[in-house]
Formats: C-alpha cells, structure tokens, sequence
C-alpha cells in the first residue's frame, strides 16, 4: 500500500507530514445550511489549530505569557476586544523597547475550567524574546500568588510579572523550554478552546489568532507517494497527529524523516 503525502519543514528540526484520504472516496455533504455552517466551523477551528502546531514548531519561543484583565469600575468582567486591545498595547510597547526582534503568536481564550483565569476572557501569547529589563521575578517568599505559579516555581519554572501586562490585572510570564515536546504540549494547550464543544463565539472582523509579521512557516520539501513501511515510521516517530476530516497531520524530528 501506498501513501500520498506533502512534507515541510518547520525550522531546523521539525518536518510536518500531510496525507489526504483518497480522492476517490465518496464524502457526503452536508444537506441543510445549519449542517453546512457546522461543517465550516469545524473546518476553521482545525485550520486554527494546525495554524498554532505550524507557527510554534517553525519558530524559536521562549517565553509564554498569561494576562487577565481586572474588570471595570462598574464590576464588570473584561470582554475580549479589553483582553486584545491590553494585550495588543503591551505588545506594541515590548517591541520598541527591544532591540531584538520580538515574534508573537497570542490567543485570547474563553474557558470555565482554566486554572489562571477560569470564566473570563485572558491572553496567552508566546514570545521568541522579552526584554529582561521588563520583567520582575515571583518568588516563593511572596504572599498571595496563585497556586499554580507556586508549583511552577517549585519545579525550577522561571516565573513573572510584567509591568506592561500587569498594569491591565496581572500576568504570569513563565520560560519555556525549546523542544518538540514542549511545543506540542503548549501547542496542544493553545488549541483547546478550538473545538466545537468549546469555542467561545468569534466577533466579527476579529481573528482567532493574532501572529506577527516576521515569524517562519512551513516550507514545503517533498511532495510525493511512499511505501506503507516509509507512512508506519512516520507514524511511529509522531507523538500526536492533527486529524481533519480527509486531512492527517504529523509533526516529527526531521531525524526521524524517511526521506531526509
């Protein structure tokens, strides 16, 4: 058996691998428009989420930011277009401080059982740098933090707080590690509001993900069919695959790549 597939490479270590059913399988369309919305919906929530797989293993990150918003004087909670415009300002802020290039990938979240923010609109954004002079160090002598930045701390997790963030609330600004797992891992974390059971309605004119100018995507490097022995390494040397309706995705060392 063979496989007909599209390869990338994501940065210098990560090759993407693409396989789409066959042509010839019979797919069965959607016959009302409610049906037809649903089916677009479920296929832009998986174009988001290869989107941040995609961005996070072509890119170098290294530093992950959570900003919740305090509400307002009227004892509101922060609606999204708060959380993108604090989250856009501190952004545009840390680039002119910095005289290195600053590459973003954030995403506003809605989610009840989130452990920072749960129940209200917040910002992830990963970073590929943050000037040191912007950042203030947690540390476990300090008294009231959340429990989730205790037990970071307690693990060897640089944590902390930005002023340009924190003036809005609070932030967590936690270093992350540069590997393929912990990419998935975050990349899994980002994308989970991205499902039909659990995303928060999208205004309109507004994007899901917001990435900057700058940052590397994929680079397509074979196009082509190969054995099934070839696909089943593939499969083998993936730890998690992105599925689509008639679409596979897997993301593995480029080490691992049959045809490298």
């Amino acid at each position: 058996m063979s496989h007909n597939i599209q390869a990338y490479r994501c940065g210098p270590d990560i090759v993407k691998i693409i396989e789409r059913k066959s042509q010839n399988s019979i797919t069965t369309l959607p016959n009302t428009l409610a049906e037809r919305e649903k089916e677009n919906k479920r296929t832009s929530l998986s174009r988001s989420r290869r989107t941040v797989a995609d961005i996070l293993h072509s890119n170098h990150f290294r530093f992950f930011v959570t900003v919740t918003i305090k509400n307002d004087e009227n004892g509101n909670p922060p609606s999204r277009n708060d959380v993108v415009r604090a989250c856009k300002n501190g952004l545009r802020t840390i680039k002119r401080h910095s005289s290195e290039f600053v590459g973003y990938l954030f995403v506003p979240e809605l989610l009840d059982t989130d452990k920072m923010a749960p129940g209200r609109w917040h910002g992830h954004i990963l970073l590929t740098d943050f000037p040191l002079d912007m950042l203030i160090p947690y540390s476990i002598a300090d008294k009231g933090l959340p429990a989730i930045i205790y037990r970071r701390m307690a693990v060897g997790i640089a944590c902390f707080s930005a002023p340009v963030f924190a003036r809005y609330g609070y932030c967590l600004v936690e270093t992350i590690g540069g590997t393929k797992a912990d990419y998935e891992r975050i990349a899994k974390y980002l994308s989970k509001t991205m499902y039909l059971h659990s995303c928060a309605p999208l205004p309109k004119g507004q994007r899901r993900i917001v990435s900057s100018h700058g940052l590397e995507r994929p680079e397509r490097i074979f196009s082509g069919v190969i054995s099934d022995t070839e696909y089943a390494a593939i499969c083998a040397a993936a730890d998690d695959t992105l599925r689509n309706k008639d679409t596979l995705v897997h993301y593995i060392l480029r080490s691992k790549f049959p045809l490298s």
